[in-house]
């Protein structure tokens, strides 16, 4: 075997590691999108349909504040915030993460949009995103991984989201998705402005 051949079965190997939630299929364009509410970071009631009131919705999911991937896409979120209102959007970001470890991630990444505590992922499960880790899963990091979501979701499975972006147009319907089971490929803010 030469080396082209072996560096080639490396990447391989070393891309499905950072796969999680394959088999799931996102919620297709020109679908409706699922209802729900659930509570922020400062304990505030938020409704879909009452942001759809005023405007485009960008629905975010992330893993945890202990993904580094995810602080950066919050960030960038946050950074990009009056670019995306300026088109008419809203923010609002779901995890499974518990509140006190939604603050930690309000504190890293300054997010004055919403972040929302998916309880029991009813979110995650209406948008297709919800994941349980298996035990042949081969996750890259997988005993960090598990214990971290199980810690900062205080529940005995590791579940997380596939960190999926819809867009979501004030009719309801979605009008863009990105989901990808690599944790590391994120919607740029670019691509979501492009879209909206």
């Amino acid at each position: 075997m030469n080396y082209l051949s072996i560096l080639f079965l490396l990447f391989l190997g070393y891309a499905s590691f950072a796969q999680h939630g394959t088999g799931l299929t996102p919620l297709e364009v020109g679908t409706k999108a699922p209802v729900f509410e659930a509570k922020d970071q400062s304990g505030t009631v938020v409704k879909l349909a009452d942001l759809l009131e005023e405007g485009t919705v960008v629905l975010v999911f992330y893993r945890g504040t202990w993904c580094p991937h995810c602080q950066r896409h919050v960030s960038e979120l946050q950074s990009g915030l009056e670019q995306l209102t300026a088109k008419g959007a809203k923010v609002v970001v779901v995890t499974p993460e518990q509140p006190d470890y939604i603050d930690k991630m309000v504190d890293k990444s300054e997010a004055v949009f919403p972040i929302l505590h998916d309880k029991n992922y009813t979110i995650m499960e209406a948008y297709h995103t919800k994941y349980t880790i298996k035990k042949s899963d081969k996750i890259f990091f997988k005993g960090y991984v598990v214990a971290h979501t199980k810690k900062h979701n205080q529940a005995e499975e590791a579940v997380l989201p596939v960190p999926a972006t819809y867009i979501i147009s004030p009719d309801g319907t979605i009008k863009f998705v990105h989901f990808d089971t690599n944790y590391k490929e994120r919607s740029t803010l670019e691509l979501i402005l492009e879209n909206i």
